[in-house]
């Protein structure tokens, strides 16, 4: 059932009892964590364990995993949702129970309810912040659990600054101490005089002290299709409102207050609008409505285009297939508005059973919808509206199609305004690969 790195991963968790189990998305983590676990079950080691994971993977992905590989030693319930269900959950026989992030706070401020857990894991590790209400609850019960296991895909999909809190969960402060800054002087070095910033000197040096806690997964990306990566470059999306915007920081009864709003704003303007002071929209282009017309249009599933230039796009960068199963991730509830006015029959992410069963058609989603726990290896194309700020998100919505059971070439199309602040995103988004290339070098994997 399990391979040969996969078996060595829970000996790991088994043997160490501190572990970061690092590898990419569909390679077997979370087999790999419930195997561990229930062989620490069986031998009286753990007694319970408190899954801690995104809401959706909570409830879709380790029950599944569970039921799918015949761990009968184990059950699990899912402390989600109301109140009522979560306390159900918690007080029930399961030795197993998944809660999200966002009600961590919530249980660990009724002690009556988290006493018996005496392992932890943290499936997708990178949303522990320093300062968010799941890591102060953690950071103060940790002691509680004898065995501690986090896990991701992406550990360091922004930077290495976020590993300090995640290598924290897993050791308490061990490897790298408890006091970030003292971490940052001692591996980093400032890269402006406020000392905002800070890049790593040596990733080695830096994962040294916590490197006997890792562990990687490798990928299995040899065993699929291709993955081809197209940025589109689409011209006229760079406007006048959008440089009056970018310039004075106000046009059309839009004000962008700050630099941060101001970046929203520009990301806005140069996928075709604005959302003005009033929360109304202001409708500047439909450059990116134009290329999704001339390329998808033969796509019968995905109703009458109703606007947009049959002409537009560019011919070199390779064509959805029309016919095929299209997934298209938006940011704004605009770009939802203009896909579903676009393609009536379209579906949404509450339809996605229904898209699976389809032989063609397109599926619209947000990629915080369907980031983690979702397979569509149905579709084989993905277009996303815009560039992403996040890494993490992006590669996880990447691999709902990208990851096993895909047989077809996966074609991702990212639509860019050329000139715009999206194109400083693309060379962003080169510049956070960099860094987990990095770990990935240092750990030898």
């Amino acid at each position: 059932m399990l391979n040969e790195k996969q078996l060595d991963a829970v000996t790991h968790i088994y043997e160490q009892g501190e572990t970061y189990l690092v590898g990419p998305m569909g390679c077997g983590k979370t087999l790999t964590a419930l195997t561990a676990i229930d062989e620490l079950i069986r031998d009286n080691h753990v007694i319970r364990a408190l899954v801690v994971a995104p809401r959706r993977v909570c409830e879709q992905v380790w029950l599944q995993e569970i039921n799918k590989w015949g761990l009968h030693r184990l059950n699990a319930a899912i402390a989600t949702g109301t109140p009522d269900n979560r306390v159900r959950a918690l007080t029930g026989s399961a030795n197993v129970v998944c809660i999200n992030f966002e009600n961590l706070a919530w249980l660990f401020s009724k002690p009556d309810l988290f006493a018996g857990f005496d392992m932890l894991v943290v499936d997708e590790a990178t949303k522990i912040k320093a300062g968010g209400k799941a890591f102060k609850s953690l950071r103060r019960h940790l002691k509680q659990f004898n065995t501690r296991l986090a896990m991701s895909g992406t550990p360091v999909s922004e930077d290495f600054g976020g590993l300090f809190y995640q290598a924290m969960i897993v050791d308490d402060g061990k490897a790298y101490g408890k006091n970030k800054q003292n971490w940052l002087e001692r591996y980093f070095t400032p890269t402006d005089y406020m000392r905002y910033n800070w890049e790593v000197v040596m990733p080695v040096d830096l994962l040294a002290p916590f490197q006997h806690c890792m562990v990687t997964l490798p990928s299995y990306s040899d065993e699929l299709p291709a993955l081809v990566e197209r940025t589109i470059l689409l011209g006229g999306c760079r406007t006048p409102e959008y440089d009056g915007l970018a310039r004075d920081m106000i046009v059309d009864n839009v004000t962008a207050a700050n630099a941060a709003v101001l970046t929203s704003k520009l990301q806005q303007a140069a996928c075709g609008f604005l959302y003005d002071d009033d929360g109304a929209t202001v409708q500047i282009h439909h450059k990116k409505s134009e290329w999704l017309t001339a390329q998808l249009a033969g796509n019968p599933k995905a109703g009458n285009p109703k606007a947009g230039n049959p002409k537009a796009g560019n011919p070199k960068a390779g064509n959805p297939k029309a016919g095929s199963r299209t997934v298209i991730v938006y940011q704004y509830k605009e770009e939802l508005a203009r896909l579903k006015k676009l393609f009536p029959d379209c579906f949404e992410i509450k339809d996605i059973a229904a898209f699976k069963r389809s032989e063609s058609g397109l599926l619209v989603m947000h990629p915080r919808s369907a980031g983690h726990g979702i397979s569509l290896v149905e579709a084989s194309t993905m277009i996303f509206m815009g560039p992403v700020w996040s890494r993490d998100l992006t590669r996880q919505t990447i691999a709902r199609c990208y990851r096993r059971g895909q047989t077809s070439t996966t074609t991702v199309y990212t639509l860019t305004g050329a000139g715009t602040i999206e194109e400083s995103m693309i060379g962003r988004e080169a510049g956070k690969a960099v860094h987990h290339t990095a770990l990935l070098a240092a750990l030898g994997g």
